[in-house]
C-alpha cells in the first residue's frame, strides 16, 4: 500500500469520526475567521469584545513523531494526543502527553502496536481527568469486546484491559465517562438490535453497567454530561416511539422524561450542548441524497428550564443552510449559534431563526466539540491545525501536525 492510500485511510477516518486532529502559531483569532485558513499574527484585542474572554494558551507540538489524530483535554489544561507515523505499508502510533503548566508536549510511553496492511487507524481516546486517559482500540464492535489500555500518570505506565464490563455502578462519578455496549444484534448481523450504558471508571479506566438504565425503548446513547449533576440521554418515547430525551439530576441514580415537541422520526441520537443562558439539543439525521452530505442536521431545538421542556427552534428545510453539522453545536457566550457543516460554517444571531454564512470559502469547514477548558476546533484534512475558546468568539491556535 503505498503512502497516499494511507493518507486517504487517516482523513477518512477523520471525517467519519469527527476527530479531526490538531498548522499554525499561536495567535488568537476571532471566530468569523475560523472557518478559513489561519492567518499569521491574527488577534482580536481585548477591548474590542465586551464580553472577551482569554481562549487556554495550548502549545504547539510539530517536532514529534508522526500526526496527530485524536486529542482530548482534561479541566486544568493536561491533555493527550493520538500521533501515527505512516509509511507504505505500515503506522507506527504514538502518545503525546501535556501535563499541566508543562508548556510543551512530550512523547509518552506508547501501548497502541503498529497498525499493518489496509486496517486503517481505530484507536480512540478519552480523557479522564488530569493525568488520567483511556485508549479504546475498537476496531471489532460485533461481539468482540475492544482492547483498552488506561493510564493515570500522564502515560509513564499504561495498564492494558478490555471494554467487557466488570460489575456495576449506581451512578456516574465526575470525570467518569458513558459509552453504550451492544447486547443483542439485528437479524442481519450489521446493526444493534439493543444495548445499554456502561461507566467508564476515571480511576480505573474499567467499563462497569450503568445500574438504572435509563425509561427508553430501542437503541440508547448518552446525550451531553452537563455542568453540576445534569446527565442526558436519548432513545425512543416508550409512549409515542419518537427521539427524545431524559434526564438524570443524580449522576444516573434516576431518570425523569423530558417534554420535547417536533423531533425528527428518523434521525440519529439527539446531542445536548450548554450555553449561558439556554440548554440546546441537536438531533443529525440522514437527509435525502440530494442534498449530497453525509451529516445531515434534521432539528434544533432550546431549553430555558434546564432540560425538562424543549421548544423546537430549526428544522431542515430542502437547499437551505446548514444542512450538515460536523461535532457540536457552537453556543458562544454572546449567545450566537455557530454550525460547522461540509460545506462552511453558519452561523445565527437571532436563536436560529436565520443562519448567514460564516466563512470565505465553500467546502468542509472542520469540526467543533466542546469540552472541558472550552470549544475545540479541528482540520477537516488532519492537516494538525486546531484552534481552541473559551467563548466561542475567540481562538487560540496551535499545531499538532508535522513540520
Amino acid at each position: 500500500m503505498d503512502v497516499r492510500r494511507w493518507r486517504l485511510l487517516l482523513v477518512g477516518a477523520l471525517l467519519v469520526c469527527l476527530l479531526a486532529a490538531c498548522s499554525a502559531g499561536t495567535e488568537s483569532v476571532d471566530e468569523e475567521s475560523a472557518g478559513a485558513p489561519a492567518k499569521k499574527n491574527t488577534h482580536v484585542p481585548a477591548s474590542s469584545e465586551s464580553s472577551f474572554t482569554a481562549p487556554p494558551n495550548i502549545p504547539s507540538a510539530t517536532d514529534l513523531p508522526g500526526a496527530s489524530y485524536d486529542v482530548a483535554f482534561a479541566a486544568d489544561g493536561s491533555g493527550f494526543t493520538l500521533r501515527a507515523d505512516c509509511g507504505e505499508d505500515r503506522c507506527r502510533q504514538y502518545v503525546a502527553v501535556l501535563e499541566a503548566n508543562a508548556g510543551l508536549w512530550r512523547l509518552a510511553e506508547s501501548p497502541l502496536p503498529d497498525v499493518t496492511g489496509d486496517r486503517g487507524l481505530t484507536a480512540g481516546l478519552t480523557v479522564l481527568g488530569p493525568g488520567r486517559a483511556l485508549i479504546t482500540d475498537s476496531s471489532e464492535w460485533t461481539g468482540v469486546p475492544s482492547r483498552t489500555w488506561f493510564t493515570r500518570d500522564n502515560g509513564r505506565t499504561w495498564e492494558h484491559g478490555t471494554a467487557k464490563p466488570t460489575g456495576t455502578t449506581p451512578t456516574v462519578p465526575e470525570s467518569a465517562s458513558l459509552v453504550t455496549e451492544c447486547v443483542a444484534l439485528a437479524a442481519d448481523g450489521n446493526e444493534c438490535a439493543r444495548n445499554r450504558l456502561l461507566v467508564v471508571m476515571p480511576d480505573t479506566g474499567e467499563h462497569r453497567i450503568l445500574t438504572h438504565q435509563p425509561p427508553l425503548e430501542g437503541t440508547l446513547a448518552p446525550a451531553g454530561d452537563i455542568a453540576g449533576n445534569a446527565l442526558f440521554a436519548t432513545g425512543l418515547d416508550p409512549d409515542s416511539g419518537l427521539p427524545t430525551l431524559v434526564l438524570s439530576e443524580d449522576r444516573g441514580r434516576t431518570w425523569r422524561p423530558t417534554h420535547m415537541t417536533g423531533v425528527a422520526e428518523q434521525a440519529w441520537p439527539l446531542k445536548v450542548v450548554a450555553g449561558r443562558s439556554a440548554l440546546y439539543a441537536v438531533q443529525p439525521g440522514q437527509l435525502p441524497s440530494h442534498e449530497e452530505v453525509k451529516n445531515g442536521l434534521r432539528t434544533l431545538h432550546v431549553s430555558t428550564d434546564g432540560g425538562t421542556t424543549w421548544t423546537r427552534i430549526w428544522r431542515y428545510r430542502e437547499g437551505v443552510e446548514p444542512l450538515s453539522l460536523l461535532g457540536d453545536l457552537l453556543v458562544a457566550d454572546d449567545n450566537s449559534l455557530v454550525v460547522y457543516g461540509e460545506t462552511g460554517v453558519w452561523r445565527s444571531i437571532d436563536q436560529a431563526r436565520t443562519f448567514r454564512s460564516d466563512s470565505p470559502t465553500h467546502g468542509p469547514a472542520g469540526s467543533v466539540r466542546r469540552t472541558p477548558i472550552g470549544w475545540l476546533w479541528t482540520d477537516s484534512y488532519g492537516n494538525g491545525t486546531c484552534r481552541i475558546s473559551a467563548d466561542g468568539r475567540t481562538w487560540h491556535i496551535f499545531n499538532l501536525g508535522e513540520d
